[in-house]
This record gives C-alpha cells, structure tokens and sequence, in this order.
C-alpha cells in the first residue's frame, strides 16, 4: 500500500565496519531504491537520547535494519541518519528515517 507514495530515488550508503583503529574498513556500498522524502524539520531523540533537530525524514522498503552509521544520498547530497522507526504496512515493515 505505502508503494504508491515512494516516488523519490534514494541510495543507501551501506556501513562496513570499522577495524581497530576505528576507520572505515571498506567503502560503503551503494544501494539504489524509491522512498518517500518529506522535508519537515522536527525535535527527535538521536541514539543517545538527546533532542536533536532532524531536517526531514524519508520512508523506505528495505528488507535490512538501517542503523545510525549508515548515511543516505538524496539528490546527490548526503545525510546522516539520526535514528529509524520501524513501521507496519501490512505484509512488509517500512522504516522512516530520520535525516540530520
């Protein structure tokens, strides 16, 4: 049911890991998908617990978790991910992200 609104191309920017001197241990990996991106800012708790200000969020059909160290890529702009809510849509959950 939520398909029909996921009109804006998103990229997911895979986190990899890091080694022991805590840098990235791969490139992230790209993966293109169709969400939906509503461009309101609001007050959100980050992973922390401190409100933090979110410029937008995007909701999204992915079949893995999304966690804060991975980004997403939106008209060719990157964005850190402050937190993700899962969400019900029948069959499938959806997740919306919220974006720094």
């Amino acid at each position: 049911m939520i398909r029909a609104y996921l009109v804006d191309s998103i990229t997911i920017l895979r986190w990899q890991g890091d080694d022991m001197h805590n840098e990235p241990v791969a490139a992230a990996v790209e993966v293109n998908i169709n969400g939906y991106v509503n461009w309101k800012t609001r007050l959100i708790r980050d992973i922390n617990g401190e409100e933090v200000v979110s410029s937008g969020s995007a909701y999204i059909l992915y079949n893995e978790n999304l966690t804060h160290k991975d980004r997403l890529k939106i008209d060719g702009v990157e964005y850190a991910i402050i937190t993700v809510k899962q969400l019900k849509d029948f069959s499938r959950t959806a997740q919306e992200v919220f974006l720094a």
